[in-house]
């Protein structure tokens, strides 16, 4: 899981574009954490949970390149990777694996996914129906805690662009005018980057987004998402995520990423947050891609805001 919204938003109190704390070094001794050489950002990594952080920075690493040449932006930050016994010390999110980046610039992901998506697999299990299912635990194997459900451990590692993406955005200034427009593209970035980096795990994003679509009647409107503000349950948080990754997939599949280049530029000029539902649409239609417009006026995702 991520921190607040799931798969992670970016938080409004969040630190500074570029936290002050990166201008000094790294306090390797008093941290008890390991280097990780050799990638263009800090790695820290917990004693004996090497592989876990070499996987997770090459992913980080990959997500990072992409999007700073996609953008011309490069945004700074360090990657601590922890184990359970080193979260409580360097984690501003209590729950552990719960990713995110403190005030001071650190990108925390834990050793592990968090426990939490297991509980996603044990909720598919019940909700999918049988034909669903059988296709995703085909895809994905049986969780180690709940063989009824998909093993969602592979989706986890590749929700770390989401989370760099926001990163770029928040360091970048950019804004949207609503909150779940922050999560979509987020979601089309990390569709952008596995798309050009990891096919496989971009199946596998796919196939459950895919699976989930049979679950609209219990998926919130984006309204509801937005009413939210950060309060709504993890499973049906991850059901609206999914449902942005269905739609911005429509414009990856056009256009490939030059949208969401556009769509980065368009977000650091400031937007009104009280534009209308139908000037949002044009403005989506007109400067990112036709296919992200459509978010703002499908039935299933948005309902009138002034209802």
């Amino acid at each position: 899981m991520h921190a607040r919204d799931t798969f992670g938003p970016p938080d409004a109190d969040a630190a500074p574009a570029t936290p002050a704390a990166l201008a000094t070094p790294f306090a390797w001794p008093q941290s008890g954490l390991e280097p990780m050489p050799w990638f263009p950002f800090t790695v820290a990594a917990s004693r004996g949970h090497a592989v876990a952080a070499a996987r997770i920075a090459q992913r980080t690493e990959r997500a990072y390149w992409f999007l700073r040449r996609l953008f011309g932006f490069t945004p700074r930050f360090r990657l601590l990777v922890l184990g359970r016994d080193d979260w409580a010390r360097h984690a501003e999110v209590p729950t552990f694996g719960v990713a995110h980046v403190t005030a001071g610039g650190h990108f925390v992901v834990g050793s592990e996914p968090a426990a939490a998506w297991h509980g996603v697999s044990r909720e598919l299990a019940a909700l999918l129906p049988a034909s669903s299912l059988r296709a995703l635990l085909k895809v994905h194997g049986r969780d180690p805690a709940y063989p009824a459900g998909p093993d969602l451990t592979a989706v986890a590692d590749a929700l770390i662009a989401h989370e760099v993406a926001h990163l770029f955005a928040t360091q970048a200034g950019a804004t949207f005018p609503r909150r779940w427009l922050a999560e979509a593209f987020a979601n089309y970035a990390l569709v952008a980057v596995l798309g050009e980096t990891d096919t496989a795990a971009l199946h596998r994003v796919g196939t459950l987004a895919d699976a989930t679509a049979a679950l609209a009647d219990a998926t919130p409107t984006l309204a509801e998402f937005e009413a939210a503000e950060g309060t709504l349950d993890v499973m049906p948080s991850v059901l609206v995520q999914l449902a942005l990754t269905r739609g911005v997939f429509a414009a990856y599949a056009h256009a490939h990423a030059e949208p969401l280049a556009r769509w980065f530029a368009a977000s650091r000029v400031a937007t009104d947050a009280h534009v209308d539902e139908g000037e949002l649409a044009e403005m989506l239609a007109r400067d990112v891609h036709p296919a992200i417009g459509a978010l703002v006026a499908d039935r299933r995702m948005q309902v009138a805001m002034a209802a």
